[in-house]
C-alpha cells in the first residue's frame, strides 16, 4: 500500500472535522495527568532490612494513597498502601507499607508467579519511551519475580520478555507487622524495601540515576480475597471452582485493568538535593513536551480503536477530527503529520526548532 504523508493547517482541519466527540474526551480515562514525585538523595546509609528506621526514610514523603487501577468510579481500596523513594549514586530505593489484617504468602521460589500471592510490584521505564522496561515483584516473605520487557503486551507483534533477567545486585527485605500465615490473629500489615542498582536498569551504557532526569515508575499492589483450607490461606474460589478476580491497587490509575501501559505511570524527578535538608523543597514540573506527548497518546488510542473497527489505520491528520483545544496542545508553529500503511503508522510532531517527537503502532514514543 502506498505510503501517505499529509500536512494540514489547523484552520482547514477544524473546518473538515466531523461533529464527533473529541479524542481527548473520548479517551479521557487514559489521559488523566499521571502522578508525580520528587525523589531526593539519601541523607544517610540505607540498611535494607524492611524497618525503614533511617533518617532518610523518616524524611521522605509518601507518594500518596493508592487507588483502584481502573480509576474514577471504582471502589476505594479496602486497605491503605503507601510508597516512598530515594536515590544515591548507586541505587534507586523503594519502600512500601501495606496495611493488611491477614498477611500470608506461600510462594517461595524465585521467578514463580508471585502475583498469585498478595504482592507489591514496581515497574520502571528509565527513559520514558514505553519500551525496554523492568518489572519487579515481591510477596510478604520476599520472594522475587523480576523480568525485563521489550514492549507492552498490547503491541500488535509479540513482545520479547526476558524472564531470565534477575535484577543483578538488588537488595530486598520484608518485615511482617504481625504473624505470617496465622489466621487466628489480626495483623497490621507488612513492609517491603528495595535497593535497585543503577547498573541493573542501564541501557546502552546510559546512567539514568542522574540529577535532573525523569524516570517513569509504576507501583501496583495485588490483593486477593482468601479462604481457609485446612487452616491455611488460599485464594478464594467461586462456586464453580474458579478463582475470584484479584484487586489491583496502583499509584495512579491506568484507566483499565492493565498495568503494562508505561505512559500512565508516574513521573519521578531525581533531585540533586538531600532529603530532609532545608533546601529540599523542590516544586515538581512536568517535562517541556508533556502536552505534545498527551496529544500523541490520544491519537494512539484513536488509532487502536479505528483499527479494531475497520482493520485499517487512519492515514491523514484530518481523520482524527482534532479540536482547537487539542491543536493548542502543540507549540505554536509545530507541524503534525501521519504516515501510514496497512499494518503500521507513525504520527509525528515537528517542533519549531526542527526536532521531532513521534509514536508508532507499538506505542513506541521516540525523538529525533
Amino acid at each position: 500500500m502506498k505510503r501517505i504523508l499529509f500536512f494540514m493547517s489547523a484552520a482547514l482541519i477544524v473546518a473538515m472535522a466531523a461533529e464527533a466527540q473529541p479524542i481527548t474526551e473520548k479517551f479521557a480515562r487514559f489521559l488523566t495527568i499521571p502522578n508525580n514525585y520528587v525523589c531526593y538523595r539519601t541523607a544517610d546509609k540505607i540498611n535494607v532490612d524492611g524497618k525503614l528506621d533511617e533518617k532518610s526514610w523518616q524524611n521522605a514523603a509518601p507518594v500518596g494513597a493508592f487507588v483502584d487501577i481502573s480509576g474514577e468510579g471504582f471502589p476505594t481500596p479496602r486497605y491503605n498502601t503507601q510508597a516512598k523513594m530515594l536515590w544515591d549514586d548507586e541505587y534507586l530505593y523503594v519502600a512500601a507499607e501495606l496495611d493488611d489484617p491477614h498477611v500470608w504468602a506461600d510462594i517461595k521460589t524465585h521467578d514463580e508467579v508471585v502475583y498469585y500471592n498478595n504482592d507489591f510490584e514496581i515497574f520502571i521505564d528509565p527513559d520514558g519511551d514505553t519500551h525496554n522496561y523492568f518489572e519487579i515483584e515481591a510477596n510478604a516473605i520476599g520472594t522475587i519475580f523480576d523480568l525485563a520487557i521489550e514492549k507492552p503486551y498490547r503491541a500488535p507483534t509479540p513482545t520479547f520478555v526476558q524472564f531470565q533477567w534477575d535484577c543483578p545486585g538488588m537488595k530486598v527485605a520484608t518485615k511482617v507487622h504481625g504473624t505470617l500465615n496465622n489466621p487466628k490473629d489480626t495483623d497490621k500489615g507488612w513492609t517491603v524495601e528495595f535497593a535497585i542498582p543503577r547498573k541493573a536498569i542501564a541501557q546502552s551504557f546510559d546512567n539514568y540515576l542522574k540529577a535532573g532526569n525523569y524516570l517513569r515508575i509504576g507501583f501496583s499492589r495485588v490483593e486477593w480475597q482468601y479462604e481457609l483450607v485446612n487452616g491455611k490461606y488460599q485464594r478464594k474460589k467461586d462456586a464453580s471452582g474458579k478463582y475470584l478476580p484479584e484487586d489491583n491497587w496502583t499509584w495512579g490509575p491506568t484507566g483499565q485493568i492493565a498495568m503494562h501501559m508505561p505512559e500512565r505511570w508516574g513521573f519521578v524527578y531525581l533531585s540533586d538535593r538531600t532529603v530532609g535538608a532545608a533546601d529540599a523543597n523542590v516544586k515538581f514540573t512536568y517535562p517541556a513536551d508533556f502536552e505534545i506527548e498527551r496529544l500523541l497518546w490520544a491519537m494512539f488510542y484513536a488509532q487502536e480503536e479505528h483499527f479494531n473497527k475497520t482493520g485499517r489505520y487512519m492515514s491523514t491528520v484530518w481523520q482524527f477530527g482534532l479540536t482547537d483545544k487539542e491543536w493548542a496542545m502543540l507549540p505554536k508553529g509545530a507541524k503534525l503529520s501521519v504516515e501510514a500503511i496497512s499494518h503500521d503508522y507513525e504520527i509525528t510532531v515537528t517542533k519549531p526548532d526542527g526536532k521531532q517527537i513521534y509514536i508508532d503502532v507499538d506505542g513506541y514514543l521516540r525523538r529525533r
